[in-house]
């Protein structure tokens, strides 16, 4: 009796300890949900980067790139019967354009029907990074891809386009060009697309955005 008055409260300690250490021990994630905490973030500072919507004189080219999907996308013929376009150059492992990129679908789904055109230009991500970014946001706007690899950073338009507007950030994830399409120009060769233009170096403010956005879509189609 006294081995079995030992043994038995020694074993319900046991058991009671390992099933206090099951429940206190953290769930061990897969490899995608390990990827999109790496790519979503640790590679950019997670602090929010609002910046301002500022007009620009700039040469603002036109562009085909392939979609996620691989089929041809035109910026021009995407503009024809828009008020706005919003090209959103972002990066499937930034924090910031994860965060964004919430309000720009956000405002791609109140006013795609009145007007605004939006398309997502992909830099220096991997189709993975991609697919995460996509997912994540459930973004149902054009997505394009210029670069894929962070070497080909300082070879990107996004870099130019960068530079031009002294926006100093290494990366530069996110970063908005706005076109009001009354100021796109008539095609010819090797001109731009626009020489009016906003920018935005940083994360884009919802209210700003949507205040921009009412101004230039017709009175008959605001909401």
């Amino acid at each position: 009796m006294r081995l079995g008055q030992t043994v038995m409260p020694r074993l319900y300690r046991l058991i009671l300890l390992l099933l206090a250490a099951m429940i206190a021990a953290p769930s061990i994630p897969d490899a995608g949900a390990r990827l999109e905490l790496h790519a979503g973030m640790l590679r950019e500072h997670p602090k929010p980067e609002f910046a301002p919507i500022v007009e620009r004189h700039l040469e603002f080219h036109d562009f085909t790139y392939k979609t996620v999907e691989g089929t041809p996308f035109d910026l021009r013929g995407y503009a024809r019967g828009k008020s706005v376009v919003i090209v959103e150059y972002f990066a499937g492992w930034c924090a910031n354009s994860n965060r964004n990129g919430h309000i720009v679908e956000r405002l791609w789904k109140e006013y795609r029907e009145r007007g605004l055109g939006v398309v997502g230009v992909a830099e220096y991500s991997d189709d993975e990074e991609l697919r995460i970014h996509i997912n994540r946001i459930g973004i149902d706007y054009p997505v394009v891809i210029e670069t894929n690899k962070q070497d080909q950073r300082k070879d990107s338009s996004h870099y130019k386009y960068r530079r031009a507007v002294d926006d100093k950030r290494k990366w530069g994830t996110p970063f908005y060009v706005i076109i009001d399409t009354r100021d796109i120009e008539a095609a010819l060769p090797n001109a731009p697309i626009a020489h009016r233009v906003y920018t935005v170096s940083g994360e884009i403010v919802e209210a700003e955005a949507d205040q921009f956005i009412r101004q230039r879509i017709p009175e008959s189609r605001r909401p």
